[in-house]
């Protein structure tokens, strides 16, 4: 088995105040289903997205923070977009090589705090199996940093009675 590349979580990531002030944002912009191409690409649609601008400031934030907090230098935001994910029918591993970015930061913003409300991690198991690796709980204000070609899902669908909608900021990023 060959062994998963890196993940890296930091807590607490944004300060108090901004952090606030993005899920005051948060959960009052309007949110829009994926394109259909990506509903295709995940065999279903259980999120509901809201893409940012470039260069908007809660990006540059993220991006000074993401430098300080993982030591990590950015060249490009390809996007960014406040996330919010509910309970699916079943899990949907995925890899996001797609999006064209190297990396994705997915910052946990606001929902029930619980390890099936969390994020999964998945090494191929053979050619056509994949199987869990790593269990990424959800808690307010974590950060998760990995590259893109790592296939990850949500957890929501693992036990869907503790599990809840989940609001995340994704940036997909180039180094």
């Amino acid at each position: 088995m060959k062994p998963l590349s890196k993940v890296f979580i930091e807590e607490d990531f944004f300060p108090v105040s901004i952090y606030n002030e993005i899920v005051q944002q948060m959960i009052s912009v309007e949110y829009f289903p994926p394109s259909k191409d990506r509903i295709k690409d995940h065999n279903g649609s259980y999120w509901h997205e809201h893409i940012l601008s470039n260069n908007s400031d809660v990006e540059n934030k993220v991006k000074e923070l993401i430098q300080k907090k993982f030591n990590f230098n950015i060249s490009k935001f390809i996007q960014s977009t406040y996330t919010m994910v509910g309970a699916s029918d079943m899990p949907r591993p995925h890899t996001d090589l797609k999006s064209g970015a190297t990396h994705q930061c997915l910052i946990y913003m606001h929902g029930e705090e619980s390890t099936n409300n969390g994020t999964g991690f998945y090494h191929k198991k053979n050619n056509e199996e994949l199987e869990l690796s790593v269990h990424v709980g959800f808690k307010q204000n974590r950060a998760i940093l990995f590259r893109s070609k790592l296939w990850h899902g949500s957890l929501q669908p693992i036990q869907k009675d503790v599990s809840s909608w989940r609001y995340t900021f994704n940036s997909f990023i180039s180094k």
